[in-house]
């Protein structure tokens, strides 16, 4: 492997992208844990706690990787793709373990599996033909709504004096208003973009 390629996939920001990759699985693992609420062996809010955590610190090492990928200017085509990625995987993985657990409904699951689906398809073919679509600051507003909101709806249960739950629903509203937004606007760039075949110069925002 060549210098180049090697400092552009082993590279700190990339190993950080799969440590939340990784985080993955486990949030999976103790979510399914919290569905045995007659098990004494088990206590779901802590599993709910655990799997919160984990959330928590999948998500700040999102802001760290991103920090430290420009401040040594480690970006990278492969970077730009699998960052965004792993973050849908694990707001996506977190919602689909709380639908069976009545936590939230599977059709607002669907519409944001939907929405991420599309809009990581566009971004391949984007990549592929090398253009370069604006982002608006929906995507990032929806980022950090989606994530409040699952954080609340993963704690679930009262803790430090605190109604998580409906915390969560306050900020789940706001987080599908500016996703579903955020998916017409980049989509929307992506055609005028490619019928211009020129693509449009952009600051990196996940979209």
């Amino acid at each position: 492997m060549h210098g180049a390629t090697r400092k552009e996939f082993l590279n700190l920001p990339n190993y950080i992208t799969f440590g939340r990759l990784a985080c993955v699985p486990v949030i999976v693992v103790l979510m399914l844990f919290t569905r045995h609420e007659g098990d004494a062996l088990v206590l779901p809010p802590a599993m709910s706690l655990a799997a919160t955590a984990v959330f928590v610190a999948a998500m700040l090492s999102d802001l760290v990787d991103g920090y430290y990928a420009r401040k040594r200017n480690l970006t990278s085509t492969f970077g730009k793709f699998f960052d965004p990625l792993a973050d849908k995987m694990i707001f996506i993985s977190a919602m689909i373990m709380m639908i069976p657990l009545g936590r939230i409904p599977a059709w607002l699951v669907v519409i944001f599996f939907v929405r991420e689906v599309i809009i990581t398809a566009l971004r391949g073919v984007a990549v592929d033909k090398r253009i370069v679509i604006a982002a608006s600051e929906w995507g990032k507003y929806k980022s950090v709504f989606v994530s409040i909101a699952c954080v609340g709806l993963l704690l679930h249960y009262p803790f430090l004096g605190l109604e998580w739950r409906l915390m969560g629903w306050l900020f789940m509203l706001p987080a599908l208003v500016f996703s579903i937004g955020s998916g017409i606007h980049y989509t929307e760039g992506f055609i005028t973009a490619l019928k211009s075949n020129t693509g449009i110069t952009t600051d990196a925002v996940q979209p």
